[in-house]
């Protein structure tokens, strides 16, 4: 099953420490599932980037009241080796796993993926009678009042 990522299209950005957090989706197959994706700062569009990836699902692992704390630890060391970044220093762990535990309130709170792809169900083309400009506009959602 393939993952796509596309960092163009976020709903925030945070940085500290050199670290870049971003509040996206993750596209797996037909399903589309918020997330916190981090990167090195100033590279969020570099091509042989390995983002480290925490879904919603997972962010319950980051929790200090619910959460599993060697999990976290963990998977804080595995993703500093992918940011470069001094994964031998427990300082570097925690201070990556509490940027983590910072940003779950935004994580959590990831809108759903904006669709691009809805239907066309009507089309709209208005003609000034006076100038004769012609304005024309496809509607993908109708509501009517009454």
């Amino acid at each position: 099953m393939d993952f796509n990522l596309d960092l163009s299209k976020r709903q925030w950005t945070k940085t500290r420490d050199g670290i870049t957090a971003i509040g996206t989706w993750l596209r797996q197959g037909d399903t589309i599932r918020p997330c916190m994706v981090l990167v090195p700062a100033g590279r969020e569009l570099d091509e042989r980037l390995i983002p480290c990836v925490v879904t919603q699902d997972r962010a319950w692992i980051w929790s200090e009241d619910v959460g599993d704390p060697a999990e976290a630890a963990r998977t804080a060391f595995q993703f500093a080796q992918l940011l470069g970044l001094s994964c031998h220093e427990p300082r570097t762990i925690i201070r990556l796993a509490m940027f983590i535990h910072d940003h779950l309130g935004d994580l959590l709170t990831i809108k759903p993926f904006p669709r691009d792809d809805r239907a066309v169900v009507a089309e709209v083309v208005l003609t000034n009678n006076t100038t004769g400009q012609v304005v024309e506009q496809e509607m993908t959602d109708v509501r009517f009042a009454g």
